[in-house]
């Protein structure tokens, strides 16, 4: 694969409530994402002082992980609507993010 054409590539990593997944799933459907990946997560937290706690994290269960490749514009889009539409923005709603794949070698 041509260098240049992974610098305009991203993995996408989204960790959200279960509840979300088919809406979700339907949502990268229509932007386009490739290589989509489901991993269901539950929270392991304890209820002891820890960097749960320090940070305010509220620990939950029954969490999907969901990756996927897009090119860095639709990411960039689809990071600004799951903040829009989902409210990534808000506390205990998801995490979003992405890792550059121009350094990967095939």
């Amino acid at each position: 694969m041509n260098g240049d054409k992974r610098k305009n590539i991203v993995y996408l990593i989204l960790i959200a409530g279960r509840k979300l997944q088919g809406s979700l799933l339907d949502f990268l459907s229509d932007e386009d994402a490739k290589v989509v990946h489901i991993l269901y997560g539950k929270g392991a937290a304890s209820a002891k002082p820890s960097l749960v706690e320090a940070f305010g994290f509220t620990p939950e269960e029954n969490k999907v992980i969901i990756t996927c490749v897009l090119t860095r514009e639709k990411a960039d889009y689809v990071l600004g609507l799951l903040v829009r539409k989902y409210k990534f923005d808000k506390p205990n709603t998801g995490i979003a993010f992405t890792i550059s794949v121009d350094g990967l070698s095939f």
